[in-house]
């Protein structure tokens, strides 16, 4: 189940996408943004709490046209930070993250490289991975293809709980 920013992301690119093909220049690439988002999120179920993701983002789209002016690519440039906080306690763990985005408009899936997620906390190591690529529908619920350690898309939040609790 994908966070709200990374389909607010993905959402924006789907309509940007629609808004850009009707303006589209043969050969030119369009760049929009940055676009800066901010905003809180549920991300898991901890048991006796809830992580909410509080997070900003900034992202920039560039629309790649063939020599007819057809949309072949979407490259999308992301940054930002979250915070994971303790629904009960307020404790909190904040991080960084930059990933690209490069979406084939013929099949609608997106392949997301570099950090979604990456928690370390001192003394524990990494509590959260999801870095690598991945390849996925708008969604984020058909995964055609994955590299790299993906926690977050596998459910797997239990070490983040832990660094939370």
């Amino acid at each position: 189940m994908p966070s709200q920013r990374i389909a607010l992301s993905l959402f924006l690119v789907g309509f940007t996408m629609l808004v850009s093909l009707s303006t589209a220049w043969a050969a030119r690439p369009e760049v929009i943004g940055p676009i800066h988002d901010e905003g809180e999120a549920p991300l898991g179920d901890c048991g006796t709490f809830q992580i909410i993701d509080r997070y900003t983002l900034s992202f920039t789209l560039r629309f790649m046209y063939d020599r007819n002016g057809t949309l072949v690519r979407i490259e999308e440039q992301v940054r930002g930070t979250d915070t994971f906080i303790n629904s009960v306690t307020g404790k909190s763990i904040p991080t960084k993250f930059a990933n690209a985005v490069h979406i084939d408009p013929a099949t609608g899936l997106g392949a997301n490289t570099g950090v979604i997620f990456r928690v370390t906390v001192p003394g524990s190591g990494a509590v959260l991975l999801d870095v690598g690529r991945i390849v996925t529908n708008r969604a984020g619920d058909i995964i055609t293809f994955r590299a790299g350690p993906h926690q977050f898309f596998d459910g797997d939040l239990a070490g983040l709980c832990k660094a939370l609790a």
